[in-house]
């Protein structure tokens, strides 16, 4: 049997067929691309939502942590006053002048105990009572002094509560201060993680995008030549239907001929010949 012999119009269809299946196939290829990007912006605008969130979150950790730090810092600010005070107010205090009362009290019993025990001449006398007086002047001085130093004692006594008290309320709001700076810390870590996974989705969705780039500038080329191969076979098809439409043209005066020809059979052969031969010069039919 033989093989049919394939027209040029069939080739060009066969062509354009295989320009537009491959046109199809490069656009389906580039929107699984686009997909893949858009889905990783997507995924990169949810991180970055979240991210939004949680520097939120850093900051009011920071704040209240300043806070804390500043009512810390108060307060070891004025311990470190009240302890000045303090230094200031123990330089006055002496610490032996319990030691010189005991002393002079002992001196003035010897005194007194040698004044009634002991024959003693008027010029020994007024000695004895002179250095007396002394003693007793002396005593009241210190006494004097041991009282405001007492009242020292009981106010640097205060003062040292106090310290005690500042710097109790100071370890409170340090400790406040490290459980802020730790949660805006571990918030911060996060944000750190969350920073280098934007970038990586960028950069993915970058390489998608230029892929698509790339494969549709192809796809648009196979496009371009699918519209010119198109063009010529519609132009092929164009001239065909010419043909085929000047054949049927050609027919139908044939009939007409042939329905004037019906009482005349010679006039109907020679009609039938002419139009064969018509036909037969123009390749619109071939005799096997």
């Amino acid at each position: 049997m033989q093989k049919k012999k394939v027209t040029e119009e069939e080739n060009a269809e066969i062509r354009y067929r295989g320009i537009i299946d491959k046109r199809n196939e490069l656009n389906d290829q580039a929107r699984e691309f686009v997909d893949a990007r858009d889905s990783l912006n997507n995924e990169r605008r949810d991180i970055i939502e979240d991210v939004r969130d949680l520097r939120e979150d850093r900051d009011a950790f920071v704040k209240q942590m300043r806070k804390h730090q500043k009512v810390r810092n108060g307060y070891q600010n004025k311990a470190k006053s009240l302890i000045e005070f303090k230094k200031g107010k123990r330089k006055g205090v002496h610490k032996d002048v319990n030691r010189d009362v005991e002393a002079i009290r002992s001196e003035v019993k010897m005194i007194e105990l040698k004044q009634e025990t002991t024959v003693l001449t008027i010029e020994e006398e007024n000695e004895l009572l002179k250095n007396l007086k002394k003693q007793y002047n002396e005593m009241k001085r210190l006494e004097a002094v041991m009282g405001e130093q007492d009242a020292i004692l009981s106010e640097v006594k205060d003062v040292d509560e106090k310290i005690s008290l500042l710097f109790k309320m100071a370890d409170d709001e340090h400790e406040m201060v490290v459980k802020f700076s730790k949660q805006s810390q571990e918030v911060h870590d996060r944000l750190t993680l969350m920073s280098k996974s934007i970038n990586h989705l960028i950069s993915e969705a970058n390489k998608n995008h230029e892929l698509y780039i790339k494969i549709k500038e192809r796809a648009n080329s196979y496009h371009e030549k699918g519209a010119e191969m198109r063009e010529k076979l519609m132009a092929m098809r164009n001239v065909k239907r010419d043909e085929i439409r000047e054949s049927r043209q050609l027919i139908t005066q044939q009939n007409k001929a042939v329905k004037m020809a019906l009482s005349d059979e010679k006039k109907l052969e020679a009609a039938a010949d002419d139009a064969l031969e018509t036909l037969l010069k123009k390749g619109k039919f071939e005799i096997r």
